[in-house]
């Protein structure tokens, strides 16, 4: 019983002593350090003490106030880190220490091997200080006192000297005391050491479990993400001819393409979310809806009807979470397709497209107003724009990851222009080998680069 309390009260002692002067706000890249020195100040205070009650022991008081002195003198350093002036704590031991070893020089001379201590307090910057310049100042000045002191000692006698049958023991004494504070400190760096390491070890183990959760959590949104926006096959099939790239930067994308057919009309879209990854993953999700929504229930067909439609569901939802003003929205393609009146319509906002007509490449923009994001204003007008189908047109919707994808021999941007002169070269070729030339070159431009955004580019043939 009466161990098992011992036990407790030493752990909590121990505890204490180590974190005096650590709050909950102190910074923990402190904390280790702080540690430490609370321990060489508490290790240098109990030596002082020991050899007061050592000296007590053999009656010589006199020393008995220079250790009780001593004590005292290491009293500033623990202060100042318990006020969290840490810095200052630190050079307020490296002197003290230095000082207190140089006053037992003054008081006792060179005959009791007291300027062993110096040893350990050359030492002491090396294990406090994390900045190599600080290490190197508090070396230094341990072997300025040492020096200090051998002057000192040869021209003024000592202020107490012992008798010679306690020299020999003090000197033993000190050697093993000086032997101890080194072997403490060295114990004390190494399992500090090695409970940092275990909780590293820990940690590391802990973000490789939740990494792992994550990145199945993130592929099966992915699966999901698909499903919603739905395949390509399902899209492509409904034309002469054509490829859907889709790459997302991440395992999720913020750009995503839509379809519907209503009657006579096809209507395709790309779009280009605010931002990539998981935020804007949600909002192609939401985008993917509300265009169902529009198309399908409401029978809302024009493009610029459509765009205008969606920005409004758009910023209404978002602004219903916070209340506050929406800075969140996407670039989107629209195009409508009737191949019955051989019409093509198209809005855009902050957004193009290419057509292709009797080899002539002509790029076709929109509206330099994004869907959602209110600081635009309230009121948004979106444009439409008519375009006589021929037959074998070729049309190009897209999203700014491919133009703005980073490489090349000085790693700058692709460029919308050689997009444009890309597409120009490789469009007689069938929407299936244009795909893989585009593919390619997107490849080769960006070698080591990380990709920079979701890439989507749709090519289609009418």
């Amino acid at each position: 019983m009466f161990s098992k309390l011992f036990l407790f009260f030493k752990d909590k002692s121990l505890q204490a002593i180590k974190n005096w002067g650590i709050e909950s706000n102190t910074p923990s890249n402190e904390i280790r350090t702080i540690r430490l020195l609370n321990y060489i100040c508490f290790t240098g205070v109990i030596t002082a003490f020991f050899y007061a009650v050592i000296f007590s022991i053999l009656g010589e008081f006199i020393p008995v106030l220079v250790d009780l002195a001593l004590v005292i003198l290491f009293m500033p350093s623990l202060m100042l880190n318990k006020k969290a002036k840490y810095n200052a704590a630190r050079v307020s031991l490296i002197i003290t220490s230095n000082f207190s070893v140089f006053l037992l020089m003054v008081v006792y001379g060179n005959i009791n091997g007291d300027e062993l201590f110096f040893i350990s307090t050359a030492i002491l910057g090396i294990i406090i200080f994390k900045n190599l310049k600080d290490a190197l100042m508090s070396f230094l000045l341990a072997f300025g006192f040492f020096f200090a002191s051998q002057i000192y000692n040869q021209y003024f006698e000592p202020k107490f000297t012992f008798d010679d049958s306690v020299i020999a023991p003090l000197n033993v004494l000190h050697v093993f005391i000086i032997a101890l504070i080194i072997f403490l400190l060295i114990t004390y760096v190494k399992s500090e050491n090695n409970r940092y390491e275990k909780q590293i070890t820990d940690i590391n183990e802990d973000l490789n479990h939740k990494k792992s959760y994550i990145l199945n959590s993130l592929k099966y949104a992915s699966r999901i993400q698909k499903s919603i926006i739905g395949g390509k096959e399902d899209v492509l099939k409904r034309f002469k001819d054509g490829f859907i790239i889709f790459k997302p930067k991440d395992i999720v994308s913020g750009d995503f393409y839509w379809f519907g057919e209503i009657g006579n009309d096809k209507i395709i879209a790309s779009a280009d979310c605010t931002g990539h990854g998981v935020p804007a993953a949600f909002m192609t999700i939401m985008g993917s809806n509300f265009l169902n929504d529009i198309v399908f229930d409401e029978k809302i067909l024009s493009p610029e009807k459509i765009l205008s439609e969606l920005d409004r569901r758009i910023v209404r939802k978002l602004s219903e979470v916070e209340g506050k003003k929406v800075n969140d929205g996407m670039d989107v393609s629209i195009v409508k397709i009737n191949n019955k009146d051989g019409n093509i319509e198209f809005s855009g906002a902050m957004s193009s497209i290419i057509r292709i007509s009797n080899n002539d490449l002509f790029t076709i923009n929109g509206d330099r107003i994004p869907v959602g994001s209110s600081q635009y204003g309230k009121i948004k007008e979106y444009n439409k724009k008519t375009i006589s189908l021929v037959d074998g047109d070729r049309f190009y919707l897209f999203t700014d990851g491919y133009q703005d994808q980073f490489g090349g021999p000085k790693g700058k941007k692709f460029l919308k222009k050689n997009l444009r002169k890309l597409i120009q070269e490789i469009h007689k070729l069938p929407m299936a080998e244009q795909r893989i030339k585009l593919e390619t070159k997107l490849r080769e431009w960006q070698k080591n680069e990380d990709q920079t955004d979701d890439v989507l580019i749709i090519g289609l043939t009418l």
